[in-house]
């Protein structure tokens, strides 16, 4: 079974932070959802980061895996997701995108601590 990485804001910024969930960014294709481009642009917005840092940690972002875009369906599942498993619905957008037990999400934030088909890193 091929295992699809889905990776969050927070498995994102981690990375490229202190080199954190390395061993699948670097070794793996990695997905990302639109709504995690978002809010890496908002957090890096926020944090004053040089345009030029942003642009290449995006292009990076873009060599490492697939985009994936937002459509009805997962929209459709990513709202009912955030009344099911209590998330919001930032979160449970980026949860929806896991359709299988073949995906996995990498991430660090503590609200998918305790969710299926979650590979969790914290300092």
């Amino acid at each position: 079974m091929n295992i699809r990485y889905i990776a969050d804001t927070y498995a994102w910024i981690a990375y490229f932070n202190k080199k954190r969930f390395q061993k699948f960014i670097e070794n793996e294709i990695i997905e990302t959802p639109t709504i995690v481009i978002a809010e890496i642009i908002r957090t890096f917005t926020r944090k004053k980061v040089n345009q030029d840092a942003i642009t290449k940690l995006l292009e990076f972002i873009k060599r490492r895996g697939l985009i994936l875009e937002l459509d009805l369906d997962t929209s459709i599942k990513g709202g009912k997701l955030a009344e099911t498993e209590s998330l919001s619905l930032n979160d449970a957008l980026i949860y929806a995108y896991l359709t299988d037990d073949s995906c996995k999400l990498l991430t660090g934030d503590e609200h998918f601590k305790h969710k299926r088909n979650v590979i969790f890193e914290k300092e």
